[in-house]
């Protein structure tokens, strides 16, 4: 079976050269690191196979290590003085995992996401706003570490009420923001009810994280529209770091392959994906030692790309981040993902929030409920009409009052009662 296929643009030189970066990086932590000494006996890393031979990483195994061994587990390469940042998991389904950086880990994290800006065309020039509380997420942090790197002027306003954000914004002619869409869609409509709409003057650039929506076409539109501004996605992880950026020809992410080893597999046979094809991405963090995160399989689901417009070697995923294991369900016999549902809910012109509930039966699910605040009756059946149309999916669309499902957290939960990942076999 032919290597990685999906990397055919990547030559083998360079396919050489992950391999050594991980070859040098398992050599390094097998000395002093428990839990991959028990996991990885002695090996060397030249080929497919070699890789291939290495066990997947779990965030439950790593709970699980955390459980019996707190506060940080045993996947631990150096001594616990040596770590200078941690971070909590978040946007996931149970028990947070507490992961710790060293000086040099946390060093490549601000270089990566430092990638994503200048990507999206944010530079030192720019004045970055942050309408968020940065609490303990990796992704709030290593966000003012690359506005810190590329030079920009950062904007903190997670303290303000939603009026002194906006007021913020306008005052300090913010040219960039980064937030999560469903922020940039909440704050749209709270300016044009407040008649802020002044706010959207200045911002040209938005840069989204933590959900998957700024690369469903209806919600990135949605957005740009409003803001009169460029929407850009972007995607980490807790565990692995930040380890995409934006294609700004082509449209959703790369994964940053001088940093990551990536592969795709189809999440219930483990059997890699080719283009066009949708699968589990697994990634390897190449750079990261003190908390080594090796063939992680975070659960996020991606489409992968050829070759993209701008001629980006690094894979592409065009549709950014689908969805996640955890929240697809079947309805009808069919494999749904939220983002699809949220594509068809955008195009029938529901801007605000929204929640999907999923009754019946734990294999096929035959009751589904989206929740969504609006007063507009058509809109309702605009919606379950648009549904069945692109899915083939017969959905309830409950109305709700404005201002009953605004996010209260800082990223927002959006299904219920999803059904379990299946996982390998």
């Amino acid at each position: 079976m032919p290597c990685l296929a999906y990397t055919s643009a990547i030559d083998a030189r360079r396919r050489q050269a992950q391999f050594a970066q991980l070859d040098g990086l398992i050599k390094r932590v097998l000395e002093t690191n428990v839990f991959q000494r028990a996991r990885i006996s002695s090996v060397s890393i030249s080929s497919c196979a070699d890789l291939r031979a290495l066990p997947f990483t779990t965030k439950e195994e790593l709970l699980a290590d955390q459980n019996v061994a707190p506060p940080y587990g045993s996947n631990l390469t150096f001594a616990a003085s040596e770590y200078t940042h941690l971070h909590v998991t978040s946007g996931t389904i149970g028990t947070p995992l507490s992961v710790p950086q060293t000086a040099e880990d946390w060093s490549h994290t601000r270089a990566c996401f430092a990638r994503v800006l200048r990507e999206a065309g944010i530079t030192a020039a720019d004045r970055v706003a942050m309408p968020f509380g940065f609490g303990p997420y990796l992704r709030y942090w290593a966000a003012v570490a690359g506005v810190e790197e590329i030079g920009a002027l950062t904007l903190p306003l997670g303290g303000l009420e939603v009026r002194d954000r906006l007021n913020a914004i306008s005052a300090y002619q913010a040219t960039a923001m980064i937030c999560t869409p469903s922020d940039a869609l909440r704050l749209i409509d709270l300016a044009r009810g407040w008649g802020f709409e002044r706010v959207f003057s200045s911002v040209q650039t938005l840069l989204c994280q933590g959900e998957p929506g700024a690369s469903i076409s209806a919600t990135r539109e949605r957005i740009e529209d409003a803001w009169g501004a460029r929407v850009f996605d972007h995607a980490g992880s807790t565990e692995v770091g930040v380890f995409s950026y934006p294609c700004a020809s082509g449209g959703g992410l790369h994964v940053i392959e001088e940093e990551f080893l990536c592969e795709v597999l189809d999440p219930c046979t483990g059997e890699e994906v080719g283009a066009g094809g949708q699968g589990e991405l697994v990634l390897t963090a190449l750079s990261r030692s003190g908390f080594p995160a090796i063939r992680f399989r975070g659960g996020d689901i991606v489409e992968l790309g050829g070759s993209c417009p701008a001629g980006h070697l690094d894979a592409w995923l065009p549709n950014g981040i689908v969805g996640r294991t955890e929240d697809m369900v079947v309805v009808g016999g069919q494999n749904v993902f939220p983002s699809e549902i949220e594509q068809t809910l955008r195009e029938a012109g529901a801007l605000g929030p929204y929640r999907l509930r999923f009754h019946g039966d734990a294999v096929d699910r035959d009751d589904v409920r989206v929740l969504v605040e609006t007063t507009d009756p058509t809109l309702v059946r605009r919606i379950e009409d648009s549904v069945l149309q692109r899915l083939g999916v017969r959905v309830r669309v409950v109305a709700v009052m404005p201002g009953v499902l605004s996010a209260k957290r800082h990223e927002t939960r959006r299904v219920e009662a999803s059904q379990p990942s299946k996982g390998f076999v």
